[in-house]
């Protein structure tokens, strides 16, 4: 029969390593336990419903943050801390049918369809595809009559489903500075998602991006 080590006469050092041989394992699952734990409770303490949702795809550059939106948020008395803006600008669709592309339709698919998206950024193909699905709001029903008539040149029009009269579904922007300066594109189309859920807000950052006129 196996004689038990005297674990009170051993010292510090071999005491920890006998405890971490028979019991590393152990150890380990509570550690990952308690880091899990952890992370959990601090994202429900710390999220902060985005006031505003953002699909970006073929940015120009990948190196772009939230607070690049400071100025809008400051220009409209909201707090970044606790009004925060939600940007996805990791998408990007080239020019071949790659697997990579693939995945990257579905994602889009996937965020479009959970339908908590407000505005939607993009250049291509796959933008206006979506944008004569019916994707994208009658912008004539949600801005101001007088901003659009500053893009008149510039809007990109399309139908409802059986219907014959177009409507004005997306904006082409070209030269914008603050979409310039940022590093997000120098043209891209810009439209609203047409189950957006923050309208108010919706409304507000279209006011400020279309000041921004070349």
């Amino acid at each position: 029969m196996e004689k038990k080590p005297d674990f009170k006469a051993m010292s510090t050092r071999t005491k920890l390593e006998y405890v971490w041989d028979y019991y590393k394992w152990h150890i380990t699952a509570a550690v990952v336990a308690a880091a899990v734990l952890f992370s959990t409770v601090r994202h429900f303490v710390t999220y902060r419903e985005p006031i505003l949702n953002i699909i970006m795809i073929n940015c120009s550059s990948l190196d772009t943050g939230e607070d690049s939106f400071d100025e809008f948020l400051a220009a409209y008395g909201h707090d970044p801390a606790e009004e925060p803006i939600a940007l996805s600008s990791n998408i990007f669709f080239s020019e071949d049918s790659s697997m990579e592309a693939v995945s990257n339709i579905e994602l889009l698919a996937a965020m479009i369809a959970a339908g908590d998206q407000d505005l939607f950024f993009g250049t291509g193909d796959i933008y206006l595809e979506y944008a004569n699905q019916g994707a994208l709001q009658d912008l004539s029903k949600v801005l101001p009559a007088d901003l659009l008539d500053q893009y008149a040149s510039s809007l990109i029009y399309t139908t409802e489903d059986g219907a014959t009269e177009e409507y004005p579904c997306a904006i082409e922007l070209t030269d914008n500075a603050w979409l310039s300066e940022n590093n997000y594109y120098d043209t891209c189309y810009f439209g609203i998602f047409y189950n957006a859920p923050h309208l108010d807000t919706v409304q507000e950052f279209a006011e400020f991006l279309l000041a921004f006129r070349s």
